[in-house]
């Protein structure tokens, strides 16, 4: 018989009993792990999980009826549950096998057994076991992909000149598998670029996985993203999916990639070098197939920055980059996206749609929208809300009417040099000089403000 993929785990207190089933079964299984006493499972397990248990029913000296081994079944079955239980007893019946069986154990050996039939009915339960697995597996995939399925919250809209260049190069990346780099400053609509991308090539019928990677704390990132195996880990109960075996045919997204550290770069540049993934835990890789596309806010030129991201990551991402126009560059489109978000917010709360008045749209378009679409749609959304009449004025959007507080010089000066160095005095200024949280401020790493700070004397 053919090696079989899979672990044991034999329970018997007769030392002799434990010799002869390894001896019949370790020919034929990956692994073989026997056990006089069944309280000393988790240690002698340690990380590695059963795919079947042969389980003895009787332990204490003199005991016949099989109730220690019942007791024991209902233990695994709980801390094991894609497990395969066998019970094996010198004292068979048939009652004894049939409330085995309601219990939950997959087969009833009794002992002596022939070892043909041994290996042939733990071969079936490790086959159980994993079809099990499989299907965790399966499930925990469709549930992220259940929950990637709404709808995005927007579309791209517009046709200001930066806009159109974007149309343009996402017509031309979209068919092929080429990754590509989004940049952009924060609610410019990076993801919406991304599904757009996703849905004109080859693999929309396939799923669409995204992934935040500024909201995930580094410990979770190789379970997010990798998944993980039963026991793996304290609290690893039973399989995930990584976000990255569920994409596979389909589109990763990853977003706010700038915010990773490098040594988990690292693990990620891994995965997209060898197309494939070993989930904690896990034996053996799986082979993925995926169309990476990957967004972040900071600069192309912060992103050359060997201590903000590697280069040799850089350039596995960066096939095809985009850059996404702030709104403030692209004011003409304000009134279309005005247009677009009161009849959204309309039908929402079932209200009627608002207009917008002349006065309220020239100071909408003189508004620089630090948090870009992202700002207008919840101004629209606010508005909608508690506006007094059918008719939006500048009174409904009263962050608009606030005049911005001017330091240093004049707004047209455009010289970058000074810009920067403006930028990162009003920074420290807001933090009271504390350098972790100005530089996260400004999208920064601590060393390249210092940097930064060290070039403009400050």
């Amino acid at each position: 018989m053919a090696l079989t993929t899979g672990t044991l785990l034999v329970v018997d207190d007769n030392s002799d009993v434990l010799t002869a089933a390894r001896l019949a079964l370790a020919p034929h299984f990956e692994k073989v792990v026997t056990l006089q006493h069944p309280e000393r499972s988790s240690g002698a397990l340690g990380a590695c999980v059963p795919d079947a248990i042969l389980l003895d029913m009787n332990f204490a000296p003199g005991e016949r009826t099989g109730r220690e081994g019942l007791d024991w079944l209902r233990q695994f079955r709980q801390s094991l549950p894609t497990a395969s239980v066998v019970l094996m007893t010198a004292f068979g019946g048939v009652s004894l096998a049939v409330e085995a069986l309601k219990n939950g154990a997959v087969d009833f050996v009794l002992k002596p057994w022939q070892n043909d039939k041994l290996v042939a009915t733990m071969s079936a339960a490790v086959a159980l076991s994993q079809a099990r697995s499989q299907a965790t597996a399966l499930r925990a995939r469709n549930n992220i992909l259940i929950a990637e399925s709404a709808p995005p919250k927007g579309e791209l809209i517009g046709s200001a000149a930066a806009l159109r260049q974007v149309f343009d190069i996402i017509a031309r990346a979209a068919p092929t598998d080429a990754n590509v780099l989004i940049l952009g400053e924060s609610g410019t609509g990076k993801e919406l670029t991304a599904r757009e991308i996703h849905r004109l090539s080859r693999r929309a019928r396939e799923p669409f996985v995204s992934v935040d990677l500024g909201a995930l704390p580094d410990s979770l990132f190789e379970s997010e993203l990798f998944g993980h195996k039963r026991g793996a880990f304290t609290g690893a109960d039973s399989d995930r999916a990584g976000r990255i075996a569920a994409a596979n045919g389909g589109t990763l997204f990853l977003d706010e990639i700038g915010n990773l550290p490098l040594h988990l770069q690292r693990k990620l540049l891994t995965v997209l070098e060898r197309r494939e993934v070993v989930a904690i835990g896990a034996a053996n890789p799986t082979p993925i197939d995926i169309r990476l596309i990957s967004a972040t806010n900071r600069s192309a030129i912060d992103l050359e920055d060997d201590e903000v991201l590697r280069q040799d990551l850089l350039f596995r991402i960066r096939t095809v980059e985009i850059t996404l126009p702030p709104l403030r560059l692209r004011v003409a489109d304000i009134p279309a996206l005005l247009e677009h978000f009161l009849t959204i917010y309309a039908r929402k709360y079932d209200v009627p749609r608002r207009k917008i008045s002349a006065d309220a749209l020239a100071l909408l378009e003189k508004y620089p929208w630090p948090g870009n679409v992202r700002e207008l749609r919840h101004a629209v959304e606010r508005a909608t809300i508690l506006a007094n009449s059918d008719r939006l004025i500048p009174e409904d959007f009263p962050f608009a009417q606030q005049r911005p507080v001017t330091t240093g010089p004049p707004a047209e000066d455009l010289d970058l040099e000074r810009t920067e160095k403006r930028t990162i005095e009003r920074a420290l200024r807001l933090y009271d000089g504390n350098i972790s949280q100005a530089a996260n401020a400004l999208g920064l790493t601590r060393p390249a403000l210092y940097r930064r700070m060290t070039k403009h004397q400050l």
